[in-house]
């Protein structure tokens, strides 16, 4: 879905850029002119997407503060401004068991890279976002927010932080212009998601997606260009769930 010339020049960073779905809206904001800065822990994939499609990348932890500080302050400097920050870094650290037997260190991680990432890498770009007069922030949620399932709590209870930090955003930076959204993505054909997905429980899961299959990283990534962009100029606070249909109705 092209949006013309809209992001030509326009400086717009993503987050888990090195990954399926970080990658694919990385290529996409690429083909549609944009400066694209690409945030991703594992340095090999990130360097390999930001060499293909001429992209600037940064290594980074994003678990790490002052590191994403001196980044928002690198970006700034380098490229005088931000339009678009794309929050689609995340961790999920795997079957944890109930709430109870979940231990501190998955809690830790998952909230540190899910939930306090997002928000702290946010609140620094914000004041750019402003500067800009029309900057976008797009954040990254689950099903697992809305539908609780057995192991995945510390995620899930996550990724519903940031469909509320999403919607704080939204309220406290769209009279300066900003919006603030948020994609849910359903099950999603990258490599990491698919391991998760022994063929049974694959198969059960298409069977009860109403278009009967997984979503695909091009498919999520026009949601993140089109809630950047212009054509989305009077939608913030929303979460938009890209899942095939998997969240309207009862498993059957």
């Amino acid at each position: 879905m092209s949006q013309g010339n809209e992001f030509e020049n326009k400086v717009v960073i993503i987050t888990g850029a090195g990954g399926g779905i970080g990658g694919a809206t990385a290529r996409l904001f690429a083909a549609e002119g944009a400066v694209t800065v690409l945030v991703d822990r594992d340095q090999g994939p990130l360097t390999e997407v930001a060499d293909e499609i001429g992209g600037h990348a940064h290594p980074l932890d994003l678990r790490d503060e002052s590191a994403i500080d001196g980044f928002v302050e690198q970006v700034v400097a380098e490229h005088g401004r931000i339009d678009a920050l794309i929050n689609i870094a995340g961790v999920f650290v795997g079957s944890e068991g109930s709430v109870e037997e979940s231990s501190r260190r998955t809690w830790d991680l998952s909230l540190d890279v899910n939930l306090r990432a997002t928000s702290h890498l946010t609140a620094r770009a914000l004041p750019h976002l402003v500067a800009v007069g029309n900057g976008a922030v797009v954040t990254t949620s689950s099903t697992q927010a809305r539908a609780a399932d057995v192991g995945w709590s510390s995620y899930g209870i996550a990724k519903a932080g940031v469909e509320a930090l999403t919607r704080y955003v939204a309220t406290q930076y769209g009279p300066q212009g900003v919006r603030c959204n948020c994609v849910a993505p359903g099950v999603t054909a990258t490599p990491r998601a698919l391991e998760r997905f022994p063929e049974d429980r694959a198969r059960s899961v298409r069977a009860n997606t109403p278009l009967r299959r997984f979503g695909q990283p091009e498919e999520l990534a026009e949601a993140y260009l089109f809630l950047a962009s212009q054509r989305a100029s009077f939608i913030t606070g929303q979460v938009i769930p890209v899942d095939g249909g998997m969240m309207v109705h009862l498993p059957s």
